[in-house]
């Protein structure tokens, strides 16, 4: 994909997006979605059958996307709408499940993240994530919604156990696993020079938060830091599929 450049108010946002199958899957079910203009960033990271995933993540972003367009159009885009959002997608993705034998229990993480003026407001299901890059460090702003991330947070198991437990790949809330849903939401004001770091578990799963922060530092454009990530995940195996977006806010 070629750099996204996006200029509001003076203001130079620069972005960097790829996505790609891995060496493993033979299917993306992975899904992004930038709208620089609106300040809309996001990844999903679908699951199911051969093509229920991919209809679960497509359907998170599309849905979550225009909703949050229109909340920008109509300047009520904020953490409560968000949280609509994700309830609208979780909705749909559901009904559909339930109507169409071949997408019975399908699902998906969804991870977005906005800049609403001075204002960077994330929302999450699942265990793709969203990093904030701020003074030469990096911060996980997301939780895992996994059982591993449970065990770790009970303390019954270590971080290096963390990587090779058997149910590292299970998720303990998504969009479509049940109508009730309750998505976490976080707000904090941006900073001169901050970076939003969004990946799904391709990416994570491989590359350790040190390895992605000391990247996206290095690179003066995020696409090229997003392309060397996504090379460091294959060269490590490429087990699942990858999605990695950067956004570099202005300095």
């Amino acid at each position: 994909m070629n750099d996204v450049t996006t200029q509001s108010d003076d203001l130079t946002i620069l972005l960097g997006c790829t996505t790609d199958v891995g060496k493993v899957r033979e299917v993306n079910q992975d899904c992004f979605a930038c709208s620089p203009e609106d300040g809309i960033y996001l990844v999903a990271d679908g699951m199911g059958g051969h093509l229920a995933g991919e209809k679960a993540a497509q359907t998170a972003v599309e849905v979550l996307a225009s909703t949050m367009v229109d909340r920008v159009g109509s300047g009520t885009a904020d953490a409560p709408a968000l949280v609509q959002a994700f309830l609208e997608a979780n909705r749909q993705i559901v009904q559909a499940s339930l109507s169409d034998a071949t997408m019975r229990g399908m699902g998906t993480t969804a991870t977005m993240a906005m800049v609403v003026g001075d204002q960077v407001i994330i929302g999450h299901v699942g265990d793709s994530r969203a990093y904030l890059i701020r003074g030469g460090e990096i911060e996980q702003i997301t939780e895992d919604h996994s059982v591993v991330a449970q065990l770790l947070k009970a303390g019954a198991i270590t971080p290096l156990e963390a990587l090779h437990h058997p149910y590292r790949n299970v998720i303990t809330r998504c969009l479509g696993m049940q109508m009730d849903l309750e998505p976490d939401t976080h707000q904090f004001p941006w900073q001169p020079g901050d970076r939003v770091l969004l990946c799904t578990d391709g990416l994570s799963g491989l590359v350790n938060d040190d390895e992605m922060r000391d990247v996206a530092l290095e690179e003066a454009d995020p696409q090229d830091a997003c392309q060397r990530l996504l090379d460091l995940a294959m060269e490590r195996g490429g087990y699942d599929n990858i999605t990695i977006v950067l956004v570099q806010l202005p300095a």
